[in-house]
């Protein structure tokens, strides 16, 4: 398990425990690592909900159906980050997500649901680790608020321009698109052919410069 240490000492997950606590607070927590193969299903809609855990290397997706039973894209998952903690921890029974390997994937299993339970038995770690899991429950509900925001605008453009909203803006103006106009289709609900006509109409129009996966706002009142 040693070599998972480095990727936690960048999890914010893990702020705070020493790393010497490390192995201590992976037993207590029944760690198991395991490996994904792109394109492997790692969670599919209907299961327990009992998987959760720590993304050692590679990337996850996280898709729904929609009432078509088309696969919607949610956000992805990049190493040093968890998966499936919220729905462990409120004891889901079945799983409404879809988790897959975008890219071939390690992940270290964690079973997050010991935290809430003898927490008068709880080593420091263990406290500590708790806290920061509430403080990762209260990002991600704000995250999700942002989608649910994203997905609520009827135009393509507002979706479009709420979703620049959320992508850092580097010293030179330049925002990274981390998906591709397929994937990003998807992540707005959008047809990908309508999608790339409104970003066309966009760079005409001289709101966006965009060159591959990067984007620069060229109109700032667009964001306002």
């Amino acid at each position: 398990m040693k070599k998972a240490f480095p990727v936690m000492k960048t999890c914010p997950l893990f702020a705070g425990i020493a790393e010497s606590d490390y192995e201590n607070l992976l037993a207590a927590l029944s760690a198991k690592e395991d490996f994904f193969p792109k394109n492997e299903t790692v969670i599919q809609i209907g299961d327990s909900g009992k998987r959760a855990g720590l993304v050692l290397s590679g990337v996850l997706e996280v898709s729904f159906y929609d009432e078509n039973a088309t696969l919607v894209s949610v956000t992805r998952i990049e190493p040093g980050n968890v998966f499936g903690a919220m729905m462990l921890c409120a004891k889901v029974t079945d799983s409404p997500i879809h988790l897959r390997a975008v890219s071939d994937c390690t992940l270290l299993f964690l079973d997050f649901s010991r935290l809430l339970q003898n927490a008068a038995r709880q080593s420091a770690a263990e406290t500590q680790l708790a806290a920061n899991l509430l403080g990762y429950f209260a990002r991600r509900s704000f995250l999700l608020t942002q989608k649910i925001r994203i997905l609520g605008q009827k135009k393509l453009r507002d979706k479009l321009k709420l979703y620049f909203t959320t992508l850092p803006k580097q010293k030179n103006g330049i925002r990274k698109l981390p998906l591709s106009k397929t994937e990003l289709a998807s992540f707005l609900y959008a047809d990908r052919s309508a999608l790339s006509r409104e970003l066309s109409r966009m760079q005409e129009e001289g709101i966006i410069a965009m060159d591959g996966k990067e984007i620069v706002i060229l109109d700032p009142d667009f964001l306002d």
